[in-house]
């Protein structure tokens, strides 16, 4: 079978879709919403342009022509089995950017995100009110990355305003399939069938699932709507040192933090299935001569595994079991894919229709995309900056897609739903004990867990057993003979709640002081190593927020006030 794209008449070109592109125009259907499009990606940078730019609007017009012509597979289309490329005119080209450049003004990401119409175009929007660029696609089209890439190609043909562009020549840059590029086979012999058998039974479960109840409004999908959740850069360099200390592989110990917050919502009373799904980018194993390696196409595939969960297992447990998942990787099942995904074509979408499960598991499924700062120019001087930028997928049944990056130092979880099954508040919630969940267990400083032995409890003081306690005031102290992570809470500032003090990690940040005109926040957590934490700060105004905390081997936080004094040392 030819993979690779032909010249089938003068100017029309044409290569068989990919087992991954034929998968993908099954599943974006949703029964229930055929008019929607189910996992289409969209990717936003919130941008500073340059006043020397000129018009923005006519400049990204440009750049969008050009990631065209560099990447003309943004613009063919499905067809009888084949995916076409026309290459087109000077007019049918400027037809095809009036057709895909949108200007949406008088509106934000958040109002339009959602509501955007089924479109088997790959589409840019330019929103000026927020100076924001959005890259929306069919998921047949683009997976997570090949988004990433369209956007950053997009910023980094601003650059030239004024190309000279000839699309006869255009067809030269096609990229080959994601099965030309992995030589996947379409001729199975039993060991092929055999893998691809196994890996379908995988996705059946041995245990009832755990899954987190929806707050269903309706049956029918609405629109699908977008939380996302920010660490501190101390946190996320407490989190990162965690992940280091303990020898985890990053990933896995974000899946596995995803689903302790899983268990901590929703406790199992006995031994239950989650069904970790591992979004495999395939251009990993992809020789670095091709160019699918940077293509923006579909080049993502699943690979589920079981974990158990019960009312004895945690974080680490869960680690345990995804771990040998990730180290092991796609490699084993390349051979196999375009036999699995038709076998699972045909057991979830005969006819080309579902045949059940359409409103999803309401497990949330987790997609890494690493550091975005590595994938996507942040400056073309004299023309553009990035200031912000974020990732997700339309989701029309009880699935939340949760996104994990790192941008700019800081870890962001975002979570997409759809508003039908899920209350915003309950979306947060999630995130918030994913927040919670790292904190707690993953984070660390000289390999003590942050937070599992400093946690502020409003109105109370928790104390954590220890040989001898000594008030030591301000000082520099030595702490002699301390362990790792001993540490209470311990009240202190005027009128102000607690602060946390813990020796190796950041301390609590101290409780906000409620009444107007009196006192102060807490004051925030003394740390031995790395950041103090912010203090409290007062509601109403008249009274003083209270000072960071200092970090004798970091540094002080000014987030709830001046340096000043911090919280008193106890050991």
């Amino acid at each position: 079978m030819p993979l690779t794209w032909k010249e089938t008449r003068p100017g029309r070109w044409e290569r068989p879709q990919s087992c991954l592109e034929k998968f993908n125009l099954l599943n974006r259907n949703v029964g229930k919403a055929l008019d929607r499009d189910q996992w289409a990606k969209t990717a936003v940078a919130k941008v500073e342009f340059d006043p020397k730019l000129g018009d923005p609007e006519e400049a990204l017009k440009s750049a969008w022509k050009q990631v065209r012509y560099n990447y003309p597979e943004v613009a063919a289309f499905p067809y009888d089995g084949n995916y076409m490329y026309r290459i087109g005119n000077p007019e049918q080209v400027q037809l095809w950017v009036s057709a895909t450049f949108v200007v949406e003004r008088n509106s934000t990401i958040d109002e339009l995100f959602g509501h955007l119409p089924r479109n088997e175009q790959m589409m840019c929007y330019y929103l000026p009110d927020t100076s924001e660029i959005l890259v929306r696609s069919p998921h047949y089209r683009l997976d997570a990355r090949g988004a990433i890439f369209i956007l950053n190609y997009l910023i980094k043909s601003l650059a030239n305003p004024e190309p000279i562009l000839i699309f006869g020549g255009c067809a030269d840059n096609l990229s080959p399939s994601i099965d030309d590029a992995l030589t996947i086979p379409y001729e199975y012999t039993p060991k092929i069938e055999e893998a691809a058998t196994q890996r379908l039974a995988s996705l059946t479960p041995h245990n009832p699932l755990i899954e987190l109840t929806p707050t269903a409004k309706s049956h029918l999908p609405g629109a699908t709507k977008r939380r996302f959740l920010k660490f501190s850069d101390a946190e996320t360099k407490a989190i990162l040192k965690g992940v280091k200390s303990a020898g985890m592989n990053q990933t896995a110990a974000m899946h596995a933090a995803l689903i302790t917050a899983v268990t901590r919502i929703a406790p199992p009373s006995e031994v239950q299935s989650y069904m970790a799904s591992f979004h495999c980018d395939l251009r990993y194993l992809i020789p670095k001569s091709s160019k699918t390696k940077a293509a923006p196409t579909t080049c993502t595939s699943l690979i589920t595994t079981e974990v158990e969960v019960s009312p004895t297992t945690e974080l680490k447990s869960y680690y345990k079991q995804l771990a040998p998942v990730y180290a092991t990787g796609y490699a084993p099942y390349i051979e196999s894919t375009a036999c699995f995904h038709e076998k699972l074509a045909k057991a979830t979408y005969p006819d080309g229709k579902s045949v059940g499960g359409e409103d999803g598991d309401a497990q949330p499924r987790l997609g890494p995309l690493g550091v975005i700062d590595d994938q996507l120019t942040k400056q073309v001087k004299g023309v553009v900056k990035v200031k912000d930028f974020w990732l997700g997928g339309e989701t029309l049944t009880k699935r939340k897609m949760v996104h994990n990056w790192i941008w700019e130092d800081q870890m962001v979880f975002s979570c997409c739903y759809n508003e039908n099954f899920w209350e915003d508040e309950f979306v947060e919630g999630l995130l918030g004990t994913i927040r919670e969940v790292l904190m707690e267990e993953v984070a660390k400083v000289g390999g003590s867990a942050v937070g599992s032995l400093s946690i502020l409890l409003a109105g109370s003081i928790q104390r954590i057993p220890r040989r001898a306690f000594r008030r030591v005031g301000d000082q520099d102290v030595d702490f002699p003979g301390a362990a790792p992570g001993e540490g209470f809470v311990y009240e202190t500032g005027y009128r102000g709640e607690g602060a946390g003090v813990c020796l190796y990690g950041d301390g609590v940040r101290g409780a906000d002081f409620p009444n107007e005109g009196v006192g102060e926040g807490g004051a925030g957590g003394v740390v031995y190593h790395d950041f103090g934490a912010e203090g409290g700060e007062v509601e109403g105004g008249g009274g003083a927020d209270a000072a960071g905390g200092a970090g004798y081997e970091g540094e002080f936080s000014e987030e709830g006030g001046g340096l000043g004094g911090h919280g008193e040392v106890w050991w």
